[in-house]
């Protein structure tokens, strides 16, 4: 039976995270098909016995690989922002770690999209339950921003979701376009939706200008 983390000698646990660094970097890039065990190894720099012997198989490699990411995703949303940061400073933080995060994740992303495999069902609980922590992380900086009046008010509920899938589906569908071009998108209709003057806008602008108009005989 594998040893807890708390349970592991040190240089057990470096190993672990070299051999879970190596199948990051190698599954970030290619489909969960294309990726063999031998590379990991390889690229680890460990016999695929030894690898085999702290994952028992490439499933678990990966979904431990995908818990890794996400858990690093969580600790920069709880941590990344400067002492004291704006609310706004902190949610543009998070946007960024999001997209970083998920970009790396992108082959995941396309494999769950109907896969109905035990993986993918595994994959999709790891994220389900990921998803309500990030959600909550953001969902503090909402609130803490309508409090002291960076945001105005919302559904501080409901839009941490939102979030979340606005940055997934721009990256599924961002294709080779640049990362700050996406970031730079989800950024400004977030802080644009969110912005107290965007109230007062939606009070005194109507929906569609009124066509200008010209009297009759007029010249130009």
């Amino acid at each position: 039976m594998p040893l807890d983390m708390e349970e592991m000698p040190d240089w057990r646990a470096k190993r672990r995270e070299t051999i879970l660094t190596a199948a990051a970097e190698l599954f970030a890039g290619r489909d969960y098909a294309d990726v063999q065990v031998d590379e990991v190894a390889k690229r680890a720099g460990v016999g695929k016995a030894t690898l085999y012997r702290y994952f028992p198989s490439k499933e678990e490699l990966y979904l431990e690989s995908l818990e890794r990411a996400l858990g690093g995703l969580e600790q920069r949303l709880h941590g990344h922002a400067a002492p004291g940061a704006t609310a706004v400073t902190r949610l543009t933080v998070m946007v960024s770690a999001l997209i970083d995060t998920l970009s790396e994740q992108l082959p995941t992303l396309k494999l769950l999209g109907g896969d109905q495999s035990d993986l993918a069902d595994r994959m999709r609980r790891i994220i389900r339950r990921r998803s309500e922590q990030i959600a909550a992380a953001l969902r503090r900086v909402l609130d803490d921003g309508v409090a002291t009046g960076e945001f105005r008010a919302l559904d501080t509920g409901m839009t941490p979701a939102l979030i979340i899938g606005m940055v997934r589906g721009g990256i599924m569908m961002a294709g080779d376009r640049p990362r700050e071009a996406l970031e730079s998108a989800v950024l400004d209709m977030i802080l644009s939706a969110t912005a107290v003057t965007n109230v007062a806008a939606t009070m005194t602008t109507p929906a569609f200008a009124p066509a200008p108009h010209f009297a009759s005989g007029s010249s130009t």
